[in-house]
């Protein structure tokens, strides 16, 4: 913004007493002429300004000319990912910069921030003051801001960008809001590679092992180490005192990843480590090749096997006993249904159990244990298994992340449906908009649409006798189809009801259909008026379930309000269909709709089928031939049921065209595993025979499980980014109540073996806490004693990782650029490189003329810059007196003109 700039500003002191002079001659003469008086206050006024010397100031000069009063902040990363070398540059380049600039102060920084005491620096004697094994940028920024205090300056930051503490976000907000621009330091990257003094870099990224482990469990773990460049280097593991592995690695560019498997032997704590040994001259930083994991070994866990199938279930016993697991059988009818009585099982297996076997009381205990206890639950499939175990509408159905109804195919067998259809007397009565029969026989035509040419559907019109409307025949299309309809069409109001002997009729007709199709299913629609009552149930169970053993569905469908809901609720459960009611007309044609798809796709699919993952997942870990990649080696499947995945339902395996073979989720405090396949007594026989069988099952079985150890005392271990520790301890009662007022020791073993003693005061209610700091990386065990007062003692152990610090975990082939760059945008700065600083440094400790673009782009500016700067403004300042007096007397002879003019006008 241009400014103008008064030199002789006590030449305006002038300007009041000679307008009052010039009023008071003015009044004498009543202001006459008036524009005479107007031009001589304005003469006034131009002398008075001309004599103060203005001068005015142009934009670009306004700018240079404040920034060499302004404050300027160097902020220096000493952080270990510049390494010594980077470290040194930085500081010179510091140093170079605060003796050009005359208001600078240097601000070093690594995990805090201070300033820098010039007549004594920080860095001789190799005491620097503060711990490089972090980058808090923030604080950099933050400290910064606050010595500038609000006065006029900015900050230049000398890093790398890789800051891996503080908010740095907030930070740059906070400069922006009192606009506090930042310039920047860009280093490119054969800087940095220079700095760091080697062209490879190898590091231990990952050491992964379960948290939380059963005795005889088989575990992998994971190391993963990162190269630049293609190198080897000697990689031993070990368990505590016990080297599992020690092997030399090729190492390709970037991570690679290795897995060692082993087993859970002894219940207690136990710590691993992994060191990695490049060659010689292959890595630069020794300090990310070691690396410490910790696991808890618990006792084996009780898992229960509920299933009338001695052989399948005996197998399946024998699986996880080798897996680590501790299992026992029940039959259905041996299943407790009080909760207390499952508390002592982790887990449980329903084998191909039908609902039908099972009361309501022990269902309902089923889902508390998932629910309420947390427990973990494994349901696999049969014959007497989901859909057709009759699991809808029970306790079982809501748990399962399944849904019970079959997905839709494209192609399909023929199928057979058939519509007994009643069309007596009380069908006939009124109803809005038409009566029942019109409702039913509008239903049974548009089931007819829905059919394909290939199936078949038969027609039984009943009252007090029977009759065939349609005797079974293939649907066709065209005028088969049409004759149909018009047949249905015709169906006439009867007399009495007599549903039994319908069912006696038609049942056993649709099951000699057996040969030409692969599903039959019959629809029941009435309004349950029947004369044989419900005291003859028996009679309708048996002929109920002889079309059962013939695999035949039957649903039912009230109409009206006045139906025997009673009869025909009985009939849809016991025939393993489903009973809808229909209130008013139009619901009848979407209900019969609905029924079409037991028909549209069948759920029990039986043929030679191959499994493959859906997608990877946790229960799959580490087995072998069971990923994406190559799906042909898992076992195959001779049957299955087709389900639908509920939506949060997580499917693991895949079966046929996209049916879920292996699904979980949550449920409540517990997980819920479903199999749609059986054990092995007829569908998944290969994979008795499987090698990895035992695991397979054991690592489905084991996910579903609860996290072991859930005592009294919890502890909660907590690593911050600066090597502070937060150990927390949470204790209740027996009772569930919490614990105050106890005394908490913990002892800390680091990795060495040293014994750290630490007292944990009470923060809240039942909550102790304590903090202590950790330097060193590695396995930490750590032992809680709570003394209580009217309860015994309550000891509990777990264990943390202190890594090694993020500067040297990071992926050095990055250079933090767009962090930098978006502190010098957000900011209002400017980004300039080390090379052109040095460059610019150079011509002008020559004396020489430096190119123009060199010296606008380097920031700060040199003090010899800033010299050429002053002698530029003065060159572009504008002195405005003269143009001031020019005007005042160009406007005298016109005052003189109006003033004798104005005279001659009163003559």
């Amino acid at each position: 913004m241009a400014e103008i700039i008064l030199q002789n500003h006590y030449a305006l002191l002038a300007l009041p007493p000679l307008w009052l002079l010039l009023l008071a001659l003015a009044w004498r003469r009543r202001f006459k002429p008036f524009g005479a008086f107007l031009l001589r206050l304005a003469i006034l006024v131009l002398i008075v300004l001309a004599l103060s010397r203005p001068v005015f100031v142009p934009p670009g000069a306004v700018a240079q000319e404040n920034r060499s009063q302004e404050r300027q902040i160097l902020l220096v990363d000493q952080s270990a990912s510049l390494g010594l070398a980077g470290q040194q540059a930085l500081r010179a380049e510091a140093a170079r910069l605060a003796q050009e600039s005359p208001h600078s102060v240097i601000l070093y920084f690594a995990d805090r921030a201070f300033v820098v005491n010039q007549s004594a620096p920080p860095f001789e004697g190799g005491n620097t003051s503060f711990n490089p094994d972090s980058s808090n940028l923030a604080a950099a920024l933050a400290t910064g801001q606050q010595l500038l205090n609000g006065q006029p300056g900015r900050l230049v930051l000398l890093s790398d960008g890789l800051a891996n503490q503080g908010d740095t976000p907030a930070a740059i907000t906070a400069l922006t809001r009192q606009g506090i621009p930042v310039d920047v330091l860009l280093p490119d990257e054969e800087t940095l590679q220079t700095w760091r003094g080697s062209q490879n870099e190898v590091s231990l990224t990952k050491l992964n092992v379960p948290a939380t482990l059963r005795q005889g469990e088989t575990f992998g773990v994971e190391v993963t180490i990162h190269s630049l460049a293609p190198a080897e280097a000697t990689l031993n593991l070990a368990q505590g005192e016990t080297t599992l592995a020690e092997d030399v690695v090729s190492l390709e560019p970037g991570p690679n990843l290795f897995t060692f498997e082993t087993a859970a032997q002894e219940v207690g704590p136990h710590t691993f480590e992994a060191v990695v040994a490049p060659a010689e001259g292959a890595d630069g930083q020794a300090a990310n090749n070691r690396l410490a994991a910790f696991t808890q070994v618990y006792l084996p866990p009780q898992i229960l096997v509920v299933s009338d199938e001695t052989g399948p279930a005996s197998q399946l016993l024998r699986q996880l006993r080798r897996a680590g697991f501790a299992a026992e059988r029940k039959s259905p009818a041996e299943l407790p249904t009080r909760l207390s009585e499952l508390e002592p099982y982790d887990g449980m297996v329903l084998a191909n159990v039908s609902a039908q076997s099972l009361k309501l009381e022990q269902m309902i205990a089923v889902q508390e244990f998932v629910r309420s206890l947390g427990r973990g639950l494994l349901v696999t499939g049969g014959r007497d298994s989901f859909s057709v175990g009759a699991y809808e509408d029970t306790p079982l159905a809501d748990l399962l992340p399944l849904t019970l109804e079959p997905p839709p195919r494209e192609e399909r067998p023929p199928v057979a449906l058939l519509l007994i259809i009643d069309h007596s007397g009380s069908m006939l009565e009124k109803s809005e908009p038409a009566t029942k029969l019109a409702m039913a026989k509008e239903a049974a035509i548009r089931a007819t649409e829905i059919l394909g040419p290939q199936d078949l559907i038969g027609v039984l019109m009943f009252d007090n006798e029977y009759q065939w409307v349609v005797p079974f025949r293939r649907v066709s299309d065209g005028a088969e189809l049409l004759q149909i309809q018009r047949d249905i069409a015709t169906i006439p109001g009867g007399g009495g009801t007599r549903i039994l002997q319908a069912l006696q009729i038609g049942l056993p007709a649709l099951a000699a259909q057996q040969n030409t199709s692969a599903a039959r299913h019959a629809v029941l629609l009435t309004d349950g008026k029947s004369f044989d009552g419900i005291e003859g149930l028996e009679a309708y169970d048996t002929v109920v379930d002889q079309a059962l053993e013939a695999n035949i569905t039957l649903s039912s469908i009230a109409i009206g309000a006045g139906a025997d809901q009673e009869l025909l609720t009985h009939l849809a459960e016991r025939g393993r269909g489903r009973y809808h009611f229909a209130a008013v007309p139009d619901e009848l044609p979407a209900l019969t709709i609905a029924e079409s798809d037991i028909l549209r796709s069948n759920a029990l699919q039986e043929g030679e089928y191959r499994p493959s993952v859906f997608a990877p997942h946790p229960i799959l870990r580490g087995l072998q031939n069971a990923s994406p990649a190559d799906p042909a080696e898992l076992p195959t499947l001779t049957g299955y049921l087709a389900q639908t995945p509920k939506p949060r339902a997580e499917v693991a395996l895949q079966v046929g065209p996209g049916d879920p073979l292996l699904t979980v989720w949550g449920y409540g405090l517990g997980r819920v595993a479903t199999w749609t396949s059986d054990l092995g007594k007829e569908w998944a026989t290969a994979w008795q025979s499987w090698p990895e069988a035992s695991r397979f099952w054991g690592q489905v079985v084991g996910y579903t499980l609860p996290a072991p150890g859930l005592g009294l005392l919890q502890l909660t271990p907590q690593v911050g980014l600066d090597g502070v520790v937060t150990i927390t301890a949470d204790g209740v009662s027996a009772t569930g109540q919490t614990v105050d007022l106890a005394r908490t020791e913990a002892i800390l073993t680091a990795p060495g073996g040293r014994e750290i003693p630490l007292t944990l005061r009470q923060i809240a209610p039942g909550r102790y806490q304590q903090q202590v700091r950790l330097p060193d990386p590695g396995a930490y065990r750590l032992s809680v004693i709570q003394a209580r007062s009217d309860e015994p003692e309550e000891t509990t152990t777990t264990g943390f990782v202190v890594t090694y610090s993020l500067e040297y975990g990071l992926p050095l082939e990055s250079t933090g650029t767009d962090l930098l760059r978006q502190i010098a945008a957000t900011t209002g700065g400017r980004t300039f490189t080390l090379s052109e600083a040095l460059r610019i440094a150079d011509c002008q400790s020559q004396a020489t003329g430096c190119p123009e673009n060199e010296s606008q782009s380097a920031e700060p500016a040199s003090l010899l810059e800033n010299l050429k700067s002053k002698i530029q403004n003065q060159q572009s300042k504008i002195e405005l007196w003269p143009w001031l007096l020019l005007t005042a007397l160009i406007l005298w002879p016109f005052e003189i003109a109006w003033r004798r003019w104005g005279r001659l006008r009163i003559q």
